[in-house]
């Protein structure tokens, strides 16, 4: 919390009292009520957005872990206090040890850094070790952004991966696994079925290939049109500006072996 925000919210609390004393001194109860439900409702507000995220983030800079997670989505809220915007994130973290896990968060951010905050970002977060689902932004100039900074610096090591689903290994065998898992799925575009179907979960093995495009896990429910509905997984390199047409939720085309609906491809990538 920087100074001109702390002196806004001691302004605004005196400015509150003041009122309160005024209205108290009308001995009317009406405005009386309304005073205090107006308090009850600014508080509440304040509380969510401000006292509370700063009481947990003042905690994980003692007790967090370092790591990092990848922004999935950014939505503004709506909220701003004292010109820094509230965004909602879609986050998914990758713990030290343990698998990768989606949580929503709602953070202020300085309306300076809004590009730092974008889908497709890496950044660096405290998690609580107790429960995963409560995280904290790293700040420059925190308490723990040292720390935490070291941490997300030894991530961008170049010789291995070290977030995701494949955390651990080397970039060679990873290049390795991704160019046999490429020749098959070119033997199943050669001879397979197409069929439409709905991705149910989109994970980044922490690996970009040729730039930005990233190899990841999909999750898929596929639907052909004369069999059952089946569940698929699918590796592949998705181009950046294709993404987002990948996401939960998104149906697209793929072609599976129908005589081993495990082995699937996805149709255009």
């Amino acid at each position: 919390m920087n100074w001109g925000m702390i002196i806004g919210l001691i302004g605004g609390g005196i400015g509150i009292l003041v009122a309160l004393i005024v209205v108290i001194g009308t001995k009317q109860w009406i405005p009386l009520v309304i005073m205090v439900v107006v308090i009850g409702i600014v508080g509440t507000v304040f509380w969510r957005v401000l006292f509370r995220p700063m009481m947990i983030s003042n905690r994980l800079s003692k007790t967090g872990i370092n790591t990092t997670a990848k922004i999935m989505e950014v939505n503004d809220t709506g909220v701003t206090v004292n010109n820094a915007p509230q965004i909602k994130m879609l986050l998914e973290v990758y713990p030290p040890n343990g698998q990768a896990y989606l949580v929503e968060t709602k953070q202020l951010i300085s309306r300076l850094q809004t590009s730092m905050f974008q889908p497709g970002g890496i950044i660096p977060v405290l998690i609580d070790p107790e429960d995963k689902d409560l995280i904290s932004l790293v700040y420059e100039g925190s308490e723990r952004s040292g720390s935490s900074n070291q941490s997300f610096n030894q991530n961008m090591n170049p010789d291995k991966v070290l977030i995701g689903p494949w955390a651990g290994l080397s970039n060679v065998d990873a290049e390795r696994k991704l160019r046999d898992i490429d020749a098959k799925n070119k033997e199943i575009f050669n001879y397979g079925t197409s069929s439409k179907a709905i991705v149910t979960k989109y994970t980044w093995l922490g690996i970009y290939v040729g730039g930005q495009n990233e190899a990841a896990e999909l999750e898929l429910q596929v639907t052909p049109a004369d069999r059952p509905a089946f569940s698929a997984t699918v590796v592949g390199v998705f181009m950046e500006q294709s993404v987002p047409k990948f996401q939960p939720g998104e149906e697209i085309y793929v072609k599976y072996d129908p005589s081993n609906t495990s082995k699937v491809t996805v149709e255009h990538s």
